[in-house]
C-alpha cells in the first residue's frame, strides 16, 4: 500500500506545475494591457480616463461571473471548465489585438473578466478536492510562487513585444495581445486532455 506522503507527492507532481503553468499565463494576462497602454492609447486616440475604465471593466466582469464560474466547474468538471476559460479569455485577449475604438476596447475588456472569472477561486476549490486540509497551506504557496515568477516574466516580455512594432504588419501593443492571447487557447486545448 502506498503511503499517503508518496500519494500527495505523486499529486503534487502531476497537478501543481501545470496549474502554475496556467497561474503564469493568467497572471501575465492581467499584466498585458499595462505594457499595450505605451502605444495603444495614442494609436486608438483613447483618453486616459477611456484607457482607466476599459482596464477597469475588466474587473467589473470578472466580480460579476466569479461565483457562476466555479457553480458551473462543480457541474462540468475542472478539465472541461478550465478549458473552456482558458480557451476564451485568450480567443477574447487575441481579440484585444483587433480593437479599434473605445468601445471595442470596454466591451473586449468587460468579456475578458467574464472569462476569466473563476480560474482562481475555481484552482483553490481543486485544491480543496486532491489535497488533504494538512498540505493546502503548502500548495497554494507553491501556487501563489508563479505569480511572482509572471512578474518577472512579465515585464521583460512587454517591452520585447512592444519592440516588433511594425514586424509583419501588426503594431507592438497588438503583438502584446497577440502574443498572450495564443498561449492560453492552447493551454485550454491542453488542459481539456490533462486535467
Amino acid at each position: 500500500m502506498v503511503s499517503e506522503k508518496a500519494l500527495i507527492s505523486k499529486i503534487t507532481w502531476r497537478l501543481m506545475p501545470f496549474l502554475g503553468l496556467l497561474y503564469l499565463i493568467a497572471y501575465i494576462d492581467r499584466q498585458n494591457v499595462s505594457y499595450a497602454k505605451l502605444q495603444m492609447v495614442d494609436a486608438l486616440s483613447l483618453s486616459e480616463y477611456a484607457y482607466g475604465l476599459g482596464a477597469s471593466l475588466f474587473f467589473i466582469g470578472y466580480f460579476i461571473f466569479e461565483v457562476p464560474s466555479n457553480l458551473f466547474l462543480n457541474r462540468f468538471g475542472a478539465s472541461k471548465w478550465f478549458a473552456r476559460i482558458l480557451v476564451s479569455w485568450g480567443a477574447v485577449t487575441i481579440a484585444l489585438a483587433y480593437t479599434q475604438n473605445a468601445t471595442m476596447f470596454y466591451i473586449l475588456r468587460f468579456l475578458l473578466g467574464l472569462c476569466e472569472a473563476g480560474f482562481f477561486p475555481g484552482v483553490l476549490f481543486l485544491m480543496t478536492l486532491w489535497f488533504p486540509r494538512d498540505y493546502r497551506g503548502r500548495m497554494i504557496g507553491l501556487f501563489m510562487i508563479f505569480s511572482a515568477l509572471a512578474n518577472a516574466i512579465g515585464a521583460p516580455l512587454g517591452g520585447m513585444l512592444l519592440d516588433l512594432d511594425g514586424f509583419l504588419g501588426y503594431a507592438g501593443w497588438e503583438w502584446v495581445f497577440l502574443a498572450t492571447g495564443i498561449p492560453a487557447v492552447i493551454a485550454g486545448i491542453a488542459t481539456f486532455f490533462y486535467l
